[in-house]
């Protein structure tokens, strides 16, 4: 049985400015598959929060139709992100709507895959070990990639488990939160998380995740923020 939480909130900027926050994220749980997004809108981008919504809701319906095919290869998924993303956003613009994307998915047989476009932190823990998509260190400057510009699927990050067994933590952040969690640090804020707000019914985790959010304790990180938990922990029981 898995469970997922998460919270999305607007950074102070965006609040002092009376902008949207450009992030979004989604859960879903269902027979065939568990899956947690989270999309961080480029910041550049007229549209971006536009571009951040959609981009959650095309890896939800992609998802549900990939999970259906035991032996479908992740490329086929990413493909078909980015086509009902295009078909999402064709309106207000693939340039003008580019994201970041970042999810994580178990489907009924056990397999289990991790996904990155662009910036943020994707961290699968489990009692065998830990692993870590993010952007390299020796990027240039502040480029990313997200939907909306990335033209090659070799541009995503991404980890397939073909069988994971056991309990299993994984965390998604954009880098609003990503980037002030210092790598050491990064399994202990996990386990917080779900320690924490776990047990608790799923609108009250929302609540007091976002709350932690909006009091983040780097005050001049003012970029919007968002964590997504996605999680199967046996010692924590499942809220519906």
């Amino acid at each position: 049985m898995w469970s997922a939480m998460g919270a999305s909130v607007r950074g102070p900027e965006h609040r002092q400015d009376g902008r949207p926050n450009q992030d979004a994220w989604l859960r879903r749980l269902a027979c065939s598959s568990a899956l947690a997004v989270v999309c961080d809108g480029l910041g550049s981008r007229p549209h971006s929060a536009v571009g951040s919504r959609a981009a959650c809701r095309a890896v939800a319906d992609a998802v549900q139709h990939w999970s259906g095919v035991p032996d479908a290869p992740p490329e086929l998924l990413l493909r078909l992100i980015h086509a009902l993303w295009n078909v999402r956003v064709h309106r207000s613009g693939r340039d003008e709507s580019a994201t970041t994307c970042l999810f994580a998915v178990v489907t009924k047989e056990g397999r289990l895959l991790l996904a990155q476009l662009g910036d943020g932190l994707v961290m699968l823990k489990t009692p065998s070990g830990t692993t870590t998509l993010e952007p390299p260190t020796e990027r240039f400057g502040n480029a990313t990639t997200g939907l909306g510009i990335a033209t090659d699927l070799h541009e995503w990050r991404f980890h397939l488990e073909p069988n994971v067994t056991g309990t299993a933590t994984i965390l998604l952040a954009t880098d609003g939160v990503a980037d002030d969690l210092v790598p050491e640090k990064r399994a202990e804020f996990l386990n917080f998380l779900v320690t924490q707000y776990g047990p608790r019914p799923a609108a009250a985790r929302t609540r007091a995740i976002a709350k932690e959010l909006r009091n983040w304790p780097t005050p001049r990180h003012r970029d919007d923020k968002t964590v997504a938990v996605l999680w199967n922990d046996a010692t924590t029981e499942a809220s519906p």
